[in-house]
């Protein structure tokens, strides 16, 4: 028993430690071209830190009768290069060249004009070769702000283990859909706030709370209380834990940026787009935890689930206090 025990706690720290912290990395690549005197355009970007200096593309534009000004140089993080084009025409597209695969970036442009043409929008990962000028349409930000927002909800541990210990703590079917609506509505409004007006609190602030809420509601559900906040006002309090997450999301967004002429549009279905992927998880966990039922019930031929969700639990609380222990000493280092 103790070497099972002194296993399980060997494997839960290596698990911990090869798991992501949960702060997203949910910035794209970012493409600036500016057309500064006429005929003369200036090609910049930033590439996100998250890629190796052998992983990172070779970004160029390309149009009739354009070509650059100097000799290409290696591939950087952060670069700059003038275009010239000749009898008025303009680059038609701009080339990211991987030396493998692309790891799933998006591909952030922004274009400005002498003639005061100043535009924005968000290519998707798949887009090596992106037409410019390409303003954006309503088709075209469905397209990528609403997967943008599945894939960032995914991809946010974070938040999908603070919406586990919530259905863990909340209990039955019903009980959780309020409380997730709770948490929708929450995060709805400072995702709003952040990306629309600006209103936002520090990262270094926002990404050890986040994680210390889960910390909270995995204590709750340790300690069984029936008198807990979450299992007496779920909603109340999933819509504040959902303020605080809000600022999480719209930071991702406020680094992908909105397309000008379509703010509010992009801004609604990124967040339909959370909201698609927090659905997927919950019915995966719901799936997951019959067919649990199903296997314990079968071998130990009775209904109780005591110790596989002491586990879930006791794992949960683990991983997000190694996060807020982590977040919190990474703003000091």
């Amino acid at each position: 028993m103790i070497r099972l025990l002194l296993f399980l706690i060997v494997f839960a720290v290596n698990a911990i430690g090869a798991l992501p912290s949960g702060a997203h990395e949910g910035r794209p690549i970012y493409v600036e071209v500016n057309e500064t005197e006429e005929g003369i355009f200036a090609l910049q970007w930033k590439i996100p830190p998250v890629l190796t200096q052998s992983e990172i593309p070779t970004i160029a534009m390309v149009g009739e009768l354009c070509a650059p000004t100097a000799p290409p140089a290696p591939p950087s993080f952060v670069g700059r290069r003038l275009y010239r084009c000749e009898n008025g025409t303009r680059p038609s597209q701009i080339n990211l060249t991987y030396v493998g695969a692309n790891p799933v970036l998006s591909t952030l442009v922004l274009f400005r004009g002498l003639d005061g043409e100043n535009y924005n929008f968000l290519a998707p990962p798949s887009d090596r070769s992106i037409e410019l000028p390409a303003k954006p349409d309503f088709k075209t930000v469905v397209q990528t702000y609403g997967a943008g927002g599945f894939t960032h909800i995914l991809d946010g541990y974070d938040h999908l283990l603070f919406v586990f210990c919530l259905m863990l703590l909340v209990g039955d079917v019903r009980r959780i859909l309020w409380a997730v609506t709770g948490f929708t509505i929450g995060h709805s409004i400072t995702l709003g706030m952040t990306a629309l007006s600006g209103i936002s609190l520090a990262p270094d602030f926002v990404e050890p709370l986040i994680a210390f809420s889960i910390v909270l509601l995995a204590a709750e559900k340790r300690a069984g209380r029936k008198d807990a906040l979450a299992i007496k006002y779920p909603v109340a309090l999933a819509s504040c834990f959902g303020l605080l997450h809000g600022f999480g999301f719209g930071g991702a967004l406020a680094e992908i940026g909105l397309p000008y002429n379509f703010k509010l549009q992009a801004l609604a279905f990124f967040n339909l787009g959370v909201e698609a992927g927090q659905i997927l998880f919950i019915i995966c966990v719901l799936i997951a935890a019959k067919i649990g039922q199903l296997v314990v019930h079968a071998v130990t031929k009775t209904p109780s689930y005591d110790l596989p969700l002491k586990l879930a639990v006791n794992f949960a609380g683990l991983v997000a206090g190694y996060w807020t222990i982590e977040r919190v000493v990474s703003v000091w280092v």
